[in-house]
């Protein structure tokens, strides 16, 4: 991060990395402890069933779906609660990754923008970082175990090894020394977080499309390469081990997503999850941006917010471009300079390619805007670059000033759930079952994170939940059906839904004690889960 550095800019360096971190950490704290749907669900029981060996085996997809991702980032929350951290010290070590996050787009921003000795220059910087680093998403997820902070510090840090070569070579080829680590790391991210697969691959789309009208392609296609090599090797690092368990047990290294190809028995030959979110027309599409301002829930998030960057960036793209055309075929001085521009504008060519390539990549398979964190961070950086590039330098402080100060007043964060902080992050009272027990899940509230504090004998079982459904024939819902037609010690059933767990019952043959049913309190959010102990029933 600071190697060949003077040492006042190594010190420097090293003093602002821990502001951000101070200032990331005490704002998750003001926040609350976070409480949201994916922690009660997996992030805290994955990485325990990885750790005692019970995830596919001792236990039988307990966390839904999400029993099948790669615990690995996981693991720090994990290690953070069972260390018995103050809540607080745990939200704010969550933050560390926002830290380096804000630092990596400041190293950026400081290259897109020279300040040198220039009031105006600094203006732009801080407009630039201060509009990136208070976006709606980067907030909403700030100190929570959604793990896009460190998705995003990744491909940050990636995307400045990067810029920082550009910025020295032009539009000449770049070391592949650059093109390995930026890759290594952005193959790191994919691994550790799927979703950030989408990065590496619109690096290489930038790549290709870095150089003026797609100039020297093959360079491209050469640059893409060696970033595509370091990008499979950082993959097999971060998650090469949990394919090779799912290959192993399932027959597909990402099972169940894409089974529609890989065609396991173990379920259904078709996508696991339809897109959802976004848009579906081509009006929708065309305004996407705009549309992001203040969505509906479950549009681009399952909560609400507000935020006008997409819209801005969008806005302002769309008339930088229609300027640039006029000017590209009414004036020769203009033509020749978008034909052969100056080597400082090759880190805006790759930077727009790539945000360009991955919001489209992003809209098409997902739409969920926290899985773009990082173009959000980038998207001040780019609005005032193309507020310099239309602006009058005059003018343009005050202006970026203005929609700087505008953009972050009236942005209004995700929230995803809180609770306030108490004496330990999960403060559980549920009841001991015998060690030869077997719990039936039998309704699909994210209820994992019980889990660990019940009798550590105690076998899991999902039953009903996003891939389980009573009847069906899969080889998952097979192997609950054999699972607990053979279990011979006592059976226990966990349910926030009547209707839901009559729909187990009656498949399996069970019926609940309902005068022992007790229920499970925590500090969590208010979900009613009942412990019941089951009989055995005769059919009819």
């Amino acid at each position: 991060m600071t190697a060949g550095l003077p040492p006042s800019t190594a010190w420097r360096d090293a003093g602002f990395l821990v502001l951000c971190i101070a200032v990331a950490g005490l704002a998750a704290i003001a926040r609350g402890q976070d409480a949201n749907w994916d922690l009660l669900n997996y992030h805290f029981y994955d990485p325990w069933a990885v750790v005692h060996g019970r995830i596919l085996g001792h236990d039988w997809v307990a966390a839904q779906l999400q029993t099948f991702h790669n615990a690995t980032l996981d693991l720090y929350f994990y290690l953070l609660v069972e260390s018995g951290l103050p809540p607080k010290a745990v939200a704010f070590a969550l933050a560390i990754p926002a830290g380096f996050a804000a630092f990596f787009l400041w190293k950026i921003v400081a290259i897109l923008f020279p300040a040198g000795a220039s009031a105006a220059g600094v203006v732009l910087r801080i407009a630039a970082f201060g509009i990136g680093i208070t976006g709606a998403m980067g907030w909403g997820t700030l100190g929570t175990t959604m793990n896009e902070w460190p998705i995003a510090a990744l491909v940050l840090a990636a995307l400045w090894v990067l810029v920082r070569a550009l910025a020295t070579a032009g539009f000449a080829r770049l070391p592949v020394r650059a093109l390995l680590i930026a890759g290594f790391i952005a193959g790191v991210a994919s691994g550790l977080k799927l979703t950030a697969a989408t990065f590496a691959v619109a690096g290489c789309v930038a790549f290709v499309a870095r150089r003026p009208l797609f100039r020297e392609p093959l360079a491209g296609i050469r640059e893409a390469f060696w970033f595509a090599v370091a990008v499979a090797a950082g993959l097999a690092l971060a998650i090469g081990w949990w394919w090779s368990t799912l290959w192993s047990q399932f027959g597909s290294p990402v099972f169940p997503y894409l089974n529609e190809y890989f065609r396991s028995p173990w379920f259904n030959p078709w996508p696991v999850l339809e897109r959802g979110f976004g848009p579906f027309t081509l009006q929708g599409w065309l305004l996407l941006p705009y549309e992001m301002f203040r969505p509906s829930e479950f549009f681009v998030a399952e909560v609400a917010y507000r935020d006008a960057r997409m819209g801005t960036l969008y806005t302002l793209a769309l008339v930088a471009g229609a300027v640039w055309l006029v000017a590209f075929v009414t004036s020769p001085t203009a033509r020749k300079r978008a034909l052969d521009p100056v080597p400082a504008a090759a880190p805006w060519y790759f930077l727009g390619a790539f945000w360009v390539a991955a919001f489209l990549l992003w809209a098409a398979q997902y739409s969920i805007y926290r899985y773009i964190l990082a173009l959000e961070l980038l998207c001040g950086a780019l609005i005032v670059g193309l507020m310099r590039h239309m602006l009058r330098a005059r003018a343009l402080p005050v202006a970026v000033t203005i929609l700087a100060i505008t953009l972050i007043a009236t942005t209004r964060a995700t929230n995803w759930g809180h609770i306030p902080f108490g004496e330990r992050w999960f403060a559980v009272d549920v009841p001991k079952v015998p060690d030869d027990a077997l719990v039936v899940l039998a309704s699909d509230a994210p209820m994992a994170y019980l889990l660990p504090f019940m009798t550590p004998g105690a076998r899991h079982v999902g039953a009903y939940n996003n891939v389980i459904r009573p009847g069906e024939k899969t080889g998952l819902a097979k192997r609950v059906e054999r699972m607990i037609a053979t279990h011979q010690g006592p059976l226990f059933s966990l349910s926030h839904d009547e209707k839901m767990a009559a729909q187990v019952y009656a498949a399996h043959g069970l019926a609940p004690v309902r005068e022992k049913c007790v229920r499970v309190e925590t500090n969590m959010r208010d979900v009613r889960v009942m412990l019941c102990p089951l009989i055995r029933v005769k059919p009819g």
